[in-house]
């Protein structure tokens, strides 16, 4: 019987060990929060004539919060009226007419169908030979200290209150007081939450149900010890509960599979009967009482969900993950992988529950594993709650083609042909070309050959060709002739880019060299200073010069004097190519440098970027945007400092 007994344990662990390998190793695609896609004018642009309305474009519904501002730089507020909402999906916001000549910054903020808050900041400059703009502004979209808290306050109440009523059905007796505490978890952590949330978004229209339901669900459980008959409705009520974190996440979202919601509402299931099971358990054994059948019964049931738990937990690591790397490059993957190890560490606690301290009846020893258990579930409790405010691996955004195939994204390049921004998407069976205006619209109607075989239409703006393109690849757009190089087998980059990111933040110093054209006549050449913890210097030749240290900035236009004014500090130094990127690949090895591809989707923007294969410090960069073709290269690490403020 032992040895019965050991297999079959052994059979458990080893069948949850590879589902969780599997759930690690081969994450797939899902849709995500709204997705910024571009805005308009984009961030950093340098334009001619004054905008009259800043737009923010996304690929689902969202909704203006409060907090949008848009600023003169050092100056006051330029917004022109209330901000809007376009078609569903398009955030306006009109300025003032007639700008000066000068920078400016816009401070977005919205809310998503699905109940997140996402902002940022466009900075734009007004008027020629200028300098790219320095946002006065800062925006964060990590979850804040209350959003964590609320999130772990209701998803610690709901999971109690619904495994607690599975508990009273199927396993034993359950002291209702157990349910008005979970409603009330129920109840903090729904008011922390949706204290900026509509009504007339499906985030908002659950959380109120939320609030009713916990609420009636409180008052239940106080009046159920004075009238018995009603004990069983706390427990119904904490039962309605249930399907609400799949009523409100992301499995509902346009573009996802049908089966995603099922998933979703047996994951939330499984995990409430384990862990509102522990709680009622943890209570069973402070008492008297056939304490024994009811442990029984209870590790049954708890063996199921670690099942079901583990196996809906595989299929959403597999839809909100685009790569195995995604896992230490991405929060998200991060988080999902102290998950996994406190569910790990929670299954081999309920392994020695059952199948080493059942059998011996040992109460007293249960009963402080159970408190282990229950510390452990805190700590998941916590990850669920940044897993749920964070921003999975996978967001479909546009960027080359116009669709997006099944397969591995395709290794894109881009360049500058004439006053248009051209991108070139390979895959294995052909390649498609991107050519996009100064305002960032595809420009269809262009005479395209790629590879010298004429380009025949892939949708508005798009030009294809079918086979394989490897080496020197010339793509002639009107005439115009712009050579790219592709390799036979392009590697994944994604884990380099974010380690020469690291080490460039890591530095003190960086000096590099600019270069910044919008079109072949129109070009900006500055040298610029990075200084850590928040200063930053920048002398445009021939044009005007800025330092910023902290909450200071001082601009000086050519030949004239230095003008103070505020700044919101940003941290130095920051790579220019910073923040989420898809389409990373290795281009080329060498003995000395890594050249690496890779896009940023909001906008789009494509880089190529040369870095020291010892240091993965850059040497070299090519960023190619609409209207915003750069240049750096980096000529000095970790100088002395020398960022001072000016001498009046």
């Amino acid at each position: 019987m032992g040895a019965a007994r050991f297999l079959e344990a052994l059979a458990a662990r080893a069948t949850f060990l590879l589902v969780l390998v599997c759930a690690l190793a081969l994450p797939e695609a899902a849709w995500a929060h709204a997705s910024l896609l571009r805005t308009l004018p984009r961030d950093g642009a340098v334009l001619r004539s004054a905008p009259t309305r800043v737009r923010i474009v996304f690929d689902d519904d969202i909704r203006p919060a409060s907090g949008i501002k848009a600023i003169r730089n050092g100056g006051g507020s330029v917004l022109e009226g209330k901000p809007r909402i376009a078609g569903g999906r398009t955030l306006v916001i009109p300025l003032r007419s007639g700008l000066a000549d000068g920078d400016y910054t816009v401070l977005w903020r919205v809310l998503s169908d699905d109940g997140h808050r996402l902002s940022g900041v466009v900075a734009f400059g007004v008027g020629a030979s200028r300098a790219p703009p320095q946002a006065a502004l800062s925006a964060d979209n990590g979850p804040s200290a209350q959003d964590v808290l609320s999130r772990l306050l209701f998803f610690a109440g709901l999971l109690t209150a619904a495994g607690a009523a599975f508990f009273r059905f199927a396993v034993g007796r359950v002291p209702v007081r157990l349910m008005l505490g979970a409603f009330l978890l129920v109840f903090v952590g729904v008011s922390g939450m949706a204290h900026d949330a509509s009504l007339s978004t499906r985030f908002g229209t659950v959380m109120a149900a939320a609030a009713v339901i916990s609420g009636i669900g409180a008052v239940l459980a106080a009046v159920a010890p004075v009238f018995p008959r009603l004990e069983p409705l706390p427990f119904l009520a904490g039962f309605a509960l249930l399907p609400l974190p799949t009523l409100a996440g992301h499995s509902l979202d346009r573009g996802r599979p049908l089966l995603e919601p099922v998933v979703d509402f047996l994951h939330v299931a499984a995990a409430s009967f384990w862990l509102g099971g522990l709680v009622a358990l943890g209570l069973v054994l402070t008492g008297s009482g056939d304490r024994a059948s009811v442990l029984r019964r209870f590790s049954n049931v708890a063996l199921v969900s670690v099942v079901v738990l583990a196996s809906t937990g595989v299929i959403s690591a597999l839809a909100e993950l685009r790569s195995f790397e995604q896992l230490w490059s991405t929060g998200y993957g991060q988080v999902l992988i102290v998950k996994t190890a406190l569910l790990g560490a929670l299954v081999a606690v309920g392994w020695v529950n059952r199948y080493r301290l059942l059998p011996r009846l040992s109460f007293e020893t249960l009963r402080r594993s159970v408190a282990v258990e229950l510390m452990l579930f805190a700590g998941l409790m916590g990850a669920v709650a940044l897993l749920t405010d964070l921003r999975p691996g996978r967001d479909r955004v546009a960027i080359a083609a116009a669709a997006e195939p099944k397969g591995p994204p395709p290794v894109v390049q881009a360049g500058e042909s004439g006053d248009l921004a051209v991108a070139l998407a390979v895959r294995p069976a052909g390649a498609e070309l991107v050519a996009l205006d100064p305002d960032g619209r595809r420009v269809a109607g262009l005479s395209v050959r790629i590879a010298g075989t004429a380009a025949s239409s892939c949708g508005p703006g798009c030009y294809g060709v079918a086979g394989t393109l490897v080496g020197k690849v010339p793509v002639s757009v009107n005439g115009r002739t712009l050579v790219f190089r592709f390799p036979a087998k392009a590697r994944p980059a994604g884990v380099l880019v974010a380690r020469a990111t690291s080490a460039f933040r890591r530095l003190r110093s960086v000096d590099y060299m600019e270069r910044l054209a919008s079109s072949p006549t129109n070009k900006v050449v500055a040298e610029f200073t990075l200084e850590r913890p928040d200063r930053l210097e920048y002398r445009i030749r021939g044009g005007a010069d800025g330092i910023i240290i902290g909450s200071r900035r001082w601009d000086r236009p050519s030949g004239g004097k230095w003008v103070p004014s505020p700044q919101d500090p940003t941290s130095q130094p920051e790579p220019i190519w910073a923040g989420h990127s898809t389409n990373a690949y290795l281009l080329e090895t060498t003995p000395t440098t890594y050249v690496v591809s890779f896009v940023k989707p909001t906008g789009p923007v494509w880089f190529t970027l040369r870095l020291d294969r010892r240091t993965l410090l850059p040497r070299s960069l090519r960023m190619t945007a609409p209207a915003h073709f750069m240049t750096h290269a980096y000529t000095r690490f970790n100088a002395a400092p020398r960022i001072r403020a000016p001498s009046r």
